[in-house]
């Protein structure tokens, strides 16, 4: 099983109280017991305009918590994959053996700069190799020099960075969400027909991009949902930390009410969960300074 998450929130000392809701998308267990979990994982996060990133390609154990990861950190903004084979779902099964390493230059999430990015998909690394050269002279070569692994998912991050560039708005602290959704649109749009050129199926992927600042996710057609979280009213896990540091508190309520945050989801093997938000296929997501999200048609 693979899967992406994704979180942005407005308050990066209470990240662990605003996933809380949303452990159980961010935890995932082997079918049997000893069996390694989904070939590793990936984690990264925004924090205050550094991206900080965490990999376990190979890590040897038959569940991971990303929930567990996080819940000590302060960030704005965080992007995880729970494994990392390449070519996750179905129609890549043939192509890819289920026991592959996956080196971690090739493994999601990557950075550049202030952005984070991360994503999972269906395109094989077949298919991908026949528009790969494509893809690189598309990409200006101080983008290109950054580009660490073969990994479809690192080409379309620098695909998406090279039309930010074009744009003006690589290096802006600020960029307008939409303009970004427009850039991540164009980027998909391109590789979209490079493949179908090629004689290649097209693209079956979901992916999200985040600097702290602004968030944009999309699937095509690739489930994605997302949970929305306005304010907490007595808070569990500051509960659960005042209890064991003072036993005698009187019950008084934890509120969070400013806090306002978006955790993403893309899962195949999860039908639904209570209380998420189904993204349309070939929609965006997008959030800016006001947490408030946003569906746009691709």
């Amino acid at each position: 099983m693979s899967h992406l998450v994704a979180y942005f929130g407005n308050e990066p000392e209470n990240l662990a109280c605003a996933l809380f809701s949303a452990r159980g998308a961010l935890y995932s267990k082997s079918a049997r017991a000893g069996q390694r979990a989904n070939d590793g994982f990936g984690l990264g996060f925004v924090q205050g305009g550094d991206v900080l990133l965490r990999k376990r390609p190979r890590a040897e154990t038959s569940e991971v918590d990303l929930y567990g990861l996080a819940r000590d950190t302060r960030a704005e903004a965080l992007v995880g994959r729970v494994g990392l084979a390449p070519n996750a779902g179905p129609e890549a099964s043939a192509d890819v053996k289920t026991d592959a390493s996956v080196r971690a230059e090739d493994a999601d999430p990557f950075r550049f700069r202030s952005w984070l990015f991360g994503s999972i998909s269906e395109v094989s690394q077949s298919a991908f190799e026949g528009v790969r050269e494509r893809v690189l002279e598309s990409t200006p070569s101080f983008l290109r020099r950054n580009i660490r692994g073969v990994s479809a998912s690192e080409h379309f991050f620098h695909l998406f960075l090279a039309f930010l560039h074009d744009a003006g708005l690589l290096d802006q602290p600020t960029p307008p969400p939409t303009a970004v959704h427009v850039a991540l649109r164009n980027s998909l749009a391109f590789v979209d027909r490079l493949l179908v050129a090629s004689g290649s199926q097209s693209l079956k992927i979901a992916l999200c991009a985040t600097n702290g600042r602004c968030f944009v996710a999309t699937g095509c057609a690739y489930p994605m949902r997302y949970l929305h979280v306005e304010g907490i009213s007595d808070c569990p896990v500051c509960n659960a930390a005042s209890d064991r540091s003072d036993p005698q508190r009187s019950g008084r309520r934890i509120p969070h009410e400013a806090l306002r945050a978006v955790v993403v989801e893309a899962n195949r093997d999860v039908a639904t969960r209570p209380g998420w938000i189904d993204i349309p296929d070939r929609s965006a997501l997008i959030v800016g300074a006001d947490r408030q999200p946003i569906i746009s048609s691709l």
